[in-house]
């Protein structure tokens, strides 16, 4: 039979275009998913019907897989150094948000005082009083916080990336 009168799977070539198109990670994952289904079943159809192609339906399939994995690392990668590593590229700026958080949460905390006379027992306490606190910082740990016994002061901190109270990298509201 004359290969060059055998036309080429449409499935193949979507395959193909879809594994490229899966290297862009907001859609990776998804897209690379659908261009190895279309790999596979351009490879069925080449089998059965003779249709050509099946070097981009493999490459469609490779390039797919190829996708996922990459997505994967790069939100993986994300994650981690965003939220779980103590250092990194993004350590200065979770310390900048942390201490941007802290100090709007020191706001609230000083109109929770005007309303109520003293400061919340807890920062929870607060919330459940309307008060938009977040009270966790960008390490995924919970703020320091501590009232005194009248009510009349207090001390909110991060604990910083080691999470332990008291040392040098500890982050607190601004002034």
């Amino acid at each position: 039979m004359d290969t060059n009168k055998i036309q080429k799977s449409g499935v193949a070539i979507a395959s193909l275009i879809l594994g490229i198109i899966s290297f862009i990670p907001a859609v990776g994952i998804l897209l690379g998913i659908i261009a190895i289904i279309l790999g596979i079943i351009a490879l069925s159809q080449i089998r059965k019907r003779e249709f050509s192609g099946k070097g981009l339906a493999i490459t469609g399939i490779i390039l797919g897989v190829l996708g996922i994995i990459f997505s994967i690392l790069l939100y993986g990668s994300l994650f981690y150094y965003g939220f779980i590593a103590k250092s990194g590229p993004f350590t200065e700026i979770k310390v900048k948000v942390s201490k941007m958080t802290l100090t709007q949460d020191a706001g609230l905390l000083e109109l929770y005082k005007k309303k109520y006379g003293k400061y919340p027992e807890s920062l929870e306490e607060a919330r459940k009083a309307g008060f938009q606190i977040y009270g966790m910082d960008h390490y995924l740990k919970p703020f320091y916080y501590k009232v005194s016994n009248n009510g009349q002061s207090y001390e909110l901190r991060s604990l910083g990336p080691d999470g332990i109270y008291g040392t040098a990298d500890d982050i607190f509201p601004e002034k």
